[in-house]
Parts: C-alpha cells; sequence; structure tokens
C-alpha cells in the first residue's frame, strides 16, 4: 500500500515501510506505526570501528553489508539505509541477507530454508544450493499445502518448553521458469499463503540429502543449527546465545525426515518425493522417518 511516499507491506510478522515498492512482501493496509523503516540516500555516512564479516562489518546498533554496487545500513533492527548508484527500485539482496539481519538483531532465528504448512503445521524444507527446496515447496502446495516462506524463513525465539513456530514472509517462491534449470534465473511466482497475521508451528525438518537424518536430541539440534541463515553472520550478530538456546528447545519436539536431494536421486520424480513426504508429515508424529534408497 502507498502512502503518500511511503509503502507498508507485513512480512515475517513485521510492518515494513519504504520509500520504495518492496515488491517482494504483501503490501497492508494495517494502522500504526511500523516496526522497520527502509529509505534510499544519496550516500551512506562513514561508519568506523565495526567487526569484519564477509562482505561487510557488525557494529553494536547494527550491520552494514555490501552487495554487489548495493550497500545497506541496518540500525537496530529497526532502520534499514541503502545508497546503489543504480537508478531503479530496491535491490534484491535486501530480501535475503539484509532482511536476516534485521531478524536477527530482533531476537528472531533466521533459517535457511522454505516452509509449508500442511495440516495446520509447518514443514520446514532445507538443504544445499540445487537441492530442489523449492520446487518440492510448490509441489507441496499443489498438494494442498500453503506457503509459509520460502528460502528465509524466522522462527520465533524460545526460553523453555514449547512448540517452535515460524512467522510467515514473501508470498512467493522463486522456481526456474518452465521448471528448467538451463532456461536461466529464477523468477517468484506468487503461491497461496497462509495468513500473514498469525504464527505456524514448526513440527518437522525435511533434510534434502542423502545421509539418514541425525538421531537423537543432539543430532536433531546439530542439524537446526546448521540451518542457520548466513551462519557466519549470526555468530557475530546479537543474541547469539538466545538462537542457540531456540535451536535446542526446537530440536526437542520437531520430527526430523531426510529425502535424497535432486541431485543425488535423480530417478526419483519430484511428484514421488512430494507424495512420499506428504504421507510422512501427514502419519507420523514425532518419530523421524528415512526416505531409504
Amino acid at each position: 500500500m502507498s502512502l503518500g511516499d511511503q509503502f507498508r507491506c507485513r512480512a515475517f510478522g513485521l510492518l515494513w515501510d519504504s520509500d520504495r515498492p518492496l515488491d517482494q512482501f504483501l503490501a497492508s493496509t494495517e494502522p500504526g506505526p511500523a516496526d522497520v523503516t527502509v529509505r534510499r540516500q544519496p550516500r551512506l555516512r562513514d561508519r568506523p570501528g565495526g567487526t569484519p564479516i564477509n562482505n561487510g562489518e557488525v557494529f553494536p546498533d547494527g550491520a552494514r553489508f555490501r552487495f554487489g554496487d548495493a550497500t545497506f545500513d541496518v540500525f537496530d533492527g529497526e532502520r534499514v539505509e541503502w545508497a546503489s548508484p543504480e537508478d531503479g527500485g530496491v535491490p534484491a539482496a535486501l530480501f535475503g541477507t539484509v532482511v536476516a539481519i534485521v531478524l536477527a538483531l530482533r531476537g528472531l532465528v533466521p533459517l535457511h530454508g522454505s516452509a509449508v504448512e500442511i495440516d495446520g503445521q509447518a514443514v520446514l524444507l532445507a538443504g544445499p544450493s540445487g537441492a530442489g527446496k523449492s520446487t518440492l515447496c510448490e509441489a507441496l502446495i499443489q498438494r494442498g499445502g500453503r506457503l509459509v516462506s520460502d528460502d528465509l524463513s524466522a522462527m520465533n525465539a524460545m526460553t523453555g518448553e514449547g512448540v517452535p513456530t515460524l512467522l510467515p514472509g514473501r508470498p512467493a517462491v522463486r522456481l526456474f521458469p518452465d521448471g528448467a534449470p538451463a532456461v536461466g534465473l529464477k523468477n517468484l511466482y506468487p503461491m497461496p499463503m497462509v495468513d500473514l497475521a498469525r504464527t505456524v508451528p514448526l513440527r518437522s525438518l525435511i533434510l534434502l540429502q542423502r545421509a539418514p537424518a541425525p538421531a537423537g536430541l543432539a543430532g536433531a539440534s546439530e542439524a537446526l543449527m546448521a540451518q542457520l541463515f548466513r551462519p557466519r553472520w549470526m555468530q557475530v550478530l546479537p543474541h547469539q546465545r538466545t538462537r542457540t538456546a531456540s535451536l535446542f528447545y526446537a530440536a526437542r519436539t520437531i520430527a526430523i525426515f531426510n529425502l535424497p536431494g535432486a541431485r543425488d536421486r535423480p530417478d526419483i520424480s519430484i511428484d514421488e518425493k512430494a507424495d512420499r513426504l506428504m504421507f510422512a508429515v501427514s502419519n507420523v508424529g514425532r518419530h523421524a522417518l528415512s526416505f531409504g534408497e
């Protein structure tokens, strides 16, 4: 929604106000103050004294991230300023690493995976690039699931017993045109979405890999820790202990399955994987299930 020179959206449980359209988020007409403001600047002020990390720095009050010609400054998880010599809309990098930094600064747990709601519960699909997360996500939605988030998922922090929950993200899945990787870059395709105003209980983690799902609480905790979005950033951003503790508590209640990724077993069709996964999630409670060879 445009409010004069301001565009309002909702994503990851937050209201975002920007002076440029945030086209990957869902527009909102909700009143009240924004949780996060995004503004383009002619140039960013010097910001000395940061701790270098990858292509950026972390500061006591936030972080600076560079991607291509664009630079983003994040302040306390409440304000994003960016500058770029390119004339155009908000760079796509904002919707990945920059949003993950905002979420982490606000005490949430950013995870690298796509999530689908099945029977009222979220299934988080995780794996390396090319494993088929987004394709499987679309196949599950075709079978009645609803999108929670694509690529970047956000879990609420946990301080003890309870059920971990995910916050709905962007309302689209990034896929290759016509499902063919050789065609070129991925495009965003809108998908049926859960209600953005609520959270979704996270009950299952699907690891798209050949190796069996880890056993026991220690293995489950390690598997969840491995899914942190931009893990090197998460090690130095504030609330690192909260993220670690949250994943440990979440591991107590999450069922972990493994399913061969697209490159591991190209002989298994995406439809077969989706059908087997729908059956497993619907019929297995907290017991891990291996999708064998």
